[in-house]
């Protein structure tokens, strides 16, 4: 056994100790000591070792994992053109460590091609947007979650792509990742307490509902949406949202998801890991 190794596991035994202090170095110095203690912590995790020390193992463990997410996320984050579709499957990846991004990529450019494929020859603006909304909304089942609005699931990329269903926001995105693999003028709009997507055409801009089916909605009716839940309008609300502020919002309704839970072991792993995207969580704007 060399140096190290022996370090490793006399740094992992201390991970059981009564005092504080000692486990929190141990746990600092296993952190620093990178791959090699994972290795060992692993074995310790799934072997029949002291109870407190395994249970400590695990919790390192996911550390180790979050920290190389954290790691994954800042590369994107650096750079001035931010990747929202890797960002979801990062998010994602916190609550599905198993998850197989590639997988899910592939599942969005087969809707991509598909999708495609229907649109040949369809010149017009809204011509092309009732096709996707048939081909995503009737043939393939895409729907609002309504009877189960709140669950966590349907933030989640991964999720929403298995099951078909989300909340306005996370349907949205599926919506906008299809609309840029195949050139079309769709962003995103942070409505107040819903979602909607709008199409920057060449004549007048026109709205898209994606947790309602893909219903196009001129700025009146999204007015009229609005003050028949009791907004007052303002034209900003029918801005462009950049794609860290989408990002922002879908972390947002997540922890207010898990406030209502009381999962705040969750809420708290949002927060630190996506600390500069957690804005005024009280606000409701799913």
């Amino acid at each position: 056994m060399g140096k190290q190794e022996r370090e490793i596991n006399a740094l992992i035994t201390l991970l059981g100790d009564d005092d504080l202090k000692v486990k929190n170095i141990a746990q600092k110095k296993l952190l620093e000591l990178g791959e090699p203690a994972q290795q060992t912590l692993r074995q310790v995790a799934f072997s029949d070792s002291d109870g407190r020390t395994r249970i400590a193992a695990q919790a390192l463990l996911e550390g180790f994992r979050l920290e190389r997410l954290a790691q994954d996320f800042n590369k994107i984050n650096r750079v001035s053109n931010f990747d929202l579709e890797s960002a979801c499957f990062i998010l994602a990846k916190i609550e599905y460590p198993e998850l197989d991004i590639q997988q899910y990529v592939n599942k969005i450019d087969q809707l991509a091609l598909e999708t495609e494929r229907r649109l040949y020859g369809i010149q017009g603006e809204r011509d092309k947007v009732e096709v996707i909304n048939h081909f995503l909304f009737d043939e393939k089942g895409f729907h609002g979650n309504e009877k189960s609005y709140y669950e966590p699931e349907n933030s989640y990329i991964n999720k929403v792509l298995d099951r078909q269903t989300g909340i306005p926001i996370s349907l949205s995105a599926i919506y906008l990742f299809l609309a840029g693999r195949l050139n079309l003028p769709v962003c995103g709009v942070g409505f107040p307490g819903h979602f909607l997507l709008k199409y920057r055409s060449n004549s007048r801009p026109f709205f898209i509902d994606a947790f309602n089916s893909g219903q196009i909605l001129s700025q009146q009716e999204c007015e009229h949406f609005l003050r028949k839940r009791g907004y007052a309008f303002h034209p900003y609300y029918l801005n462009t949202s950049e794609s860290r502020d989408i990002l922002a919002r879908m972390i947002k309704n997540l922890v207010l998801i898990y406030l209502q839970k009381n999962q705040q072991n969750k809420i708290n792993t949002l927060v630190k890991f996506f600390s500069e995207f957690v804005i005024n969580e009280r606000e409701t704007k799913i």
